[in-house]
């Protein structure tokens, strides 16, 4: 009775969150059902509103979509290629752009919703350029004009890295990021990263029912089992949005695979992968509002949400990977299955949720700091955000534990500053519980994972073609209750070790890249880069299963950067990463990434930590994300 009730309470909760996103929006946003042109109303005043406008009324809106490439601006021996290009892709339609614009005809000229509306429109993947501004008339209304510019939206990708003298496959992907010019994502994919292969379909329908909500749905195959992700939202729009919502369901059978480290000896019959069976599923209903002006903006929010994460079959189904076969593992040993029991342990659980966030930002464009010479948007100020937890009485709907009491917290902040040619940004948390009922020895702080990051960008005024980065983070886990290991290789690590490679259970990396543009052969067709990169880092045991303490290891590095068109926000990177080592330089690993590994554009949050993270609810979680 009581698990009836509860969901009936959820379908009404997210029913009154869907009108709310329907109907709660600027008055503005609401205009844009208004044709392109009005008659032009007198200065400041409308007949349909009376309320004056200080800066004078919008009397037109002109939408200049273009495709990838400019045809006033095709010209020379590979002219027919551009046109092909332009030929093959749907461009973004008008009314996509409209629908996302914060004003409309007969609305007062605002300039902060028109700088909103052209971050909004740069948020997504697949458009590549966007300028809104506007012109004044003779009778001092204004003409606005939102100019955009497409990305290449149809895309193979295709993920090897070289270990050891062997190319191994991580990813094939196909998507569409932009079906009929309507924003719909479409794609089919599939990823092998350790034990954890996957085969499956993902779609992404923004604007559900003509309202900012978007829902997101991805389904498929894993090794072990299957995954369904669900999940609606409305996120704050802007940095003037007053409400936003959210609402997921993850159900996933997989395996966390426990790397035991690279040998130099490795042979067919090495064990490289404990493997651990896992079936967990989550849901998570929040929603929050707002509260102040753009620029000093308080969050409130509350929520729901439930957990479980149990191992089925253990310990007999525990297994072995040798020599990174995934596809033949051998039955684990008794010492593999004391390694990894410490961690499975996981508290079920149902929680009430309150969040708080306190958001001081302002936007500023910057040109070439992960792409080549695309342009993106960047938070500076402060951005603090605080989650607090607590369960209550229930069973989990996976094992049929009872759930004991625990208090969950999740704290995170950010900064960022723009001195002259520098850019600085610092990102951190820390999250946790701490159960209070059932077995004595079970009380206290359980998995406590905390993360680090700052990022240094340097463009030289006096020589634009090159940006220095550097960064510095710092990763870890204590007393886990659920799988978790990390490993300081990897593409994001320590570059010249594969991924599997020294496992930890803290790490720190230190990277530098000078990162150059070319502006050869094409740079119409093309953007094209190399970088030089190093890396500097230590890992710590910490306490995981087959944890080490790695000592200092060094990667040097060189790597070519493509973006297409020229002037995208997308950048593929093929990078050669030789490990530094007493007697010289050790072999190179070659990787193929589409994106920076490290950087903005990647985020500041550490992937292998975000896998072995608890639903993760705060503040933070509800803007519109920008690339």
């Amino acid at each position: 009775m009581f698990k009836l009730l509860f969901c009936n309470m959820f379908r009404r909760l997210w029913f009154v969150l869907f009108l709310a996103a329907a109907s709660v929006q600027p008055r503005e946003v609401r205009a844009q059902s208004l044709p392109d042109t009005l008659p032009p109303p007198s200065p400041g005043q409308s007949a349909a509103d009376p309320k004056p406008c200080p800066d004078g009324r919008i009397s037109q809106v002109l939408i200049d979509n273009h495709s990838i490439f400019d045809p006033a601006e095709i010209s020379g021996r590979f002219d027919w290629a551009y046109r092909l290009v332009n030929a093959l892709h749907v461009r973004t339609r008008p009314r996509f752009i409209r629908r996302e614009l914060l004003f409309g005809p007969n609305s007062c000229y605002d300039p902060l919703l028109l700088a909103e509306s052209e971050r909004l429109l740069r948020g997504y993947p697949f458009i590549a350029q966007a300028n809104v501004f506007g012109l004044l008339q003779t009778d001092r209304t204004w003409r606005v004009v939102v100019e955009t510019q497409d990305e290449w939206t149809t895309k193979l990708t295709l993920g090897l890295r070289w270990d050891g003298g062997s190319v191994r496959f991580e990813k094939l992907a196909l998507t569409e990021e932009n079906f009929l010019g309507r924003g719909i994502l479409l794609g089919g994919f599939i990823r092998e990263r350790d034990r954890e292969r996957e085969l499956g379909l993902s779609l992404e329908l923004p604007r559900i029912g003509g309202s900012r909500t978007d829902t997101r749905l991805s389904w498929g195959r894993t090794r072990t089992g299957e995954f369904f992700e669900q999940g609606f939202q409305y996120p704050f729009i802007g940095e003037i949005g007053r409400v936003a919502g959210r609402q997921q369901f993850v159900r996933r059978q997989t395996s966390f695979p426990y790397s035991l480290g690279s040998s130099p000896n490795r042979t067919p019959e090495t064990p490289t992968h404990v493997l651990l069976p896992m079936d967990e599923q989550r849901f998570e209903l929040t929603v929050a509002g707002r509260l102040g002006r753009p620029g000093n903006l308080t969050i409130f929010g509350l929520g729901f949400s439930n957990e479980s994460l149990v191992f089925p079959g253990f310990p007999e189904a525990v297994e072995i990977a040798l020599d990174e076969d995934f596809d033949d593992p051998q039955p684990g040993d008794s010492m593999a299955i004391e390694s990894v029991r410490h961690q499975t342990l996981h508290s079920p659980g149902m929680r009430v949720n309150l969040l708080i966030g306190q958001r001081n930002v302002r936007f500023e464009r910057f040109l070439g700091l992960d792409a080549l010479r695309g342009t993106q948007d960047v938070a500076l100020g402060t951005d603090l955000a605080f989650t607090l937890g607590r369960s209550f009485g229930s069973t989990s709907a996976l094992s049929g534990r009872e759930a004991p009491a625990n208090f969950y917290f999740r704290f995170r902040a950010g900064a960022g500053v723009a001195p002259g040619a520098f850019l600085i940004l610092l990102a951190g948390g820390i999250e946790g519980h701490r159960i209070s009922s059932g077995d004595a020895t079970s009380h206290g702080w359980k998995d406590l994972l905390s993360e680090l990051a700052l990022m240094f960008y340097w463009q030289p005024a006096d020589s634009s073609r090159h940006t220095f980065f550097a960064r510095a983070t710092g990763v870890g886990g204590w007393n886990a209750t659920q799988p978790f290991q990390l490993t300081l290789g990897g593409a994001s690590g320590v570059r010249g070790y594969d991924r599997s490679a020294l496992p930890v259970g803290r790490r720190i990396v230190f990277s530098i890249e000078d990162r150059m543009y070319l502006g050869w052969p094409w740079p119409d067709l093309l953007d094209l880069g190399v970088t030089i990169f190093s890396d500097i880092g230590a890992g710590w045991a910490g306490g995981v299963p087959f944890g080490e303490d790695t000592g200092w290891r060094g990667t040097l590095g060189t790597g070519l950067r493509v973006g297409f068109p020229a002037g995208s926000r997308s950048v593929a990177r093929v990078d050669l990463a030789w490990p530094v080592r007493a007697e010289g330089l050790g072999n190179p690993h070659f990787r193929i990434t589409f994106g920076d590994p490290i950087g903005l554009t990647r985020g500041l949050v550490d992937n292998q930590l975000a896998r072995s993270r608890r639903l993760p609810i705060g503040p933070d979680l509800f803007q519109v994300q920008q690339p």
